[in-house]
């Protein structure tokens, strides 16, 4: 089995979905902990759409060898999604950990916590 990591970025079939969720082939990030990935069937993930945004619930990524991304993305944390580790292709690279704190913040604002 595959060793998931959060913040690894994963192209991710995200088929079948409705109304406003987000579709198709697409990069994500693992949000969910190490400690939850472990033995994990499903993954919490949350989807890389394209350019940045001034959302509070995104996370704006400019390209960089680590992250491997082809253009500025963000991080879209309002589309959280679980899904089961068949959806999961290539592995595209890494968020890096700097990043780790705004993505907390985001999820603050979205639950109210």
């Amino acid at each position: 089995m595959t060793e998931f990591k959060q913040l690894d970025i994963y192209w991710m079939d995200l088929e079948s979905s409705l109304g406003a969720e987000t579709q198709k082939l697409r990069p994500c990030v693992i949000i969910q902990s190490d400690l939850v990935n472990i033995q994990s069937k499903t993954l919490i993930v949350a989807p890389l759409l394209p350019n940045h945004k001034s959302w509070p619930f995104a996370v704006n990524l400019t390209p960089t060898n680590d992250n491997g991304l082809d253009k500025d993305r963000h991080i879209n944390l309002k589309q959280l999604r679980a899904i089961d580790i068949s959806r999961i292709g290539k592995k595209q690279g890494k968020v890096e950990n700097q990043y780790l704190q705004v993505i907390k913040q985001a999820l603050t604002i979205i639950f109210d916590l």
